[in-house]
């Protein structure tokens, strides 16, 4: 563990940003069982097509899910998963880091089967405590599908895509922010709804987009823009933009999702010189206790029941069968950059960095 130490630094608040509980509840809890159990056991990957090569959903017992997800998506996918597997599910939440760290404490003896709601880049750093599984189940259906192969961890749901808010009741048309560049045009200055890099993962992130694309010249350019205006809270970003306060905010795609299926003064911009997509994760836990629900419970988090869920709670599902939550554009009309992870991983570096255009200026 202790060689990739520097970057767990880096990744392991990635999720806390967009899915990890603020009830940190670490007791196992079941959730109601709303359908009535079969006597039939889930069945492997191989084994679960029935003659008519329709997936077999059926199952029985229960499956202890570690979440890093809030609890009341988790509890709703739960419910779900329960009703079409007769499965019932144990939970326990946490966040990302506490909950691998409980992984690799429990590894002699696994008392989890799964982990959900962690991003594969923090989830990198514990593949030896994960059993390898290929998704069978949706192969139609998805986003990437020809990148369904066997692997530690499957990206059925989760993941971020960073992104601009606007208010449109302050911005004309012509003036609305479409580029990173754009961000130290002297007409946005004091205006841009920007967290502090030291302490927030999001902003961290956008900071490092900004170097990866013009350099630290350009970083400076972009701190001096902001005027001084640093703001601590992750999600008062996207708030104190619809309230006026700012004309933009750089965000993530749920929380603007948010706030724009509740105002009509704000929009989500995708920044047409490239963003970045955090990626989630769902893992079966080596040896662990019930390793056939554990399969079951991995091919329900591609299922059309968890896409719908998502986006109730205005997130993106990788399938192609659900319609997106409002403002959300489809990947396909996405630039997405090549985003080094490994300088983002200097975290040290980069906050030095960070920290000396700070205090210069």
């Amino acid at each position: 563990m202790k060689k990739l130490t520097v970057i767990l630094l880096v990744l392991s608040l990635v999720f806390s940003m967009v899915s990890c509980t603020s009830n940190q509840k670490t007791e196992p809890k079941t959730t109601p069982q709303t359908q009535e159990s079969t006597t039939e056991t889930a069945t492997t990957s191989k084994e679960s097509s029935t003659d008519s090569g329709e997936f077999n959903w059926k199952g029985s017992g229960t499956v202890t899910v570690y979440s890093a997800n809030g609890s009341d998506i988790s509890e709703d996918m739960f419910a779900a998963f329960t009703a079409k597997t007769g499965v019932k599910v144990e939970a326990v939440y946490g966040g990302g880091g506490e909950l691998l760290s409980r992984v690799d404490a429990e590894a002699a003896n696994p008392l989890g089967d799964v982990v959900i709601g962690v991003t594969s880049d923090v989830l990198g750093a514990y593949t030896e405590y994960f059993q390898p599984y290929k998704i069978e189940s949706v192969e139609p259906h998805i986003v990437g599908q020809d990148k369904l192969e066997e692997s530690y961890w499957t990206e059925g749901a989760g993941g971020n895509i960073m992104i601009f808010l606007v208010n449109t009741d302050l911005l004309s048309e012509e003036d609305i922010p479409t580029k990173w560049a754009d961000l130290i045009d002297e007409k946005y200055f004091g205006k841009i709804a920007f967290g502090d890099p030291t302490a927030s993962s999001s902003a961290y992130i956008h900071m490092n987009i900004m170097q990866q694309l013009y350099g630290w010249e350009f970083v400076e350019k972009f701190y001096k823009n902001l005027d001084g205006k640093i703001i601590g809270s992750s999600s008062t970003i996207p708030k104190a933009t619809a309230d006026g306060e700012f004309v933009v905010a750089l965000t993530i795609e749920n929380l603007g999702a948010d706030y724009v299926k509740a105002a009509d003064n704000v929009r989500v911009i995708y920044p047409e010189d490239g963003t970045m997509r955090t990626a989630g994760g769902s893992v079966i836990i080596k040896n662990c206790k019930n390793p056939e629900n554990a399969k079951l419970f991995v091919e329900f988090m591609f299922s059309k029941e968890v896409a719908d869920i998502l986006v109730k709670y205005n997130r993106r599902p990788s399938r192609v069968d659900v319609e997106l939550a409002k403002g959300l554009s489809p990947f396909e009309k996405i630039k997405f950059m090549n985003y080094d992870y490994s300088k983002a991983a200097d975290r040290e570096n980069n906050l030095a960095k960070w920290n000396e255009i700070v205090t210069s200026n």
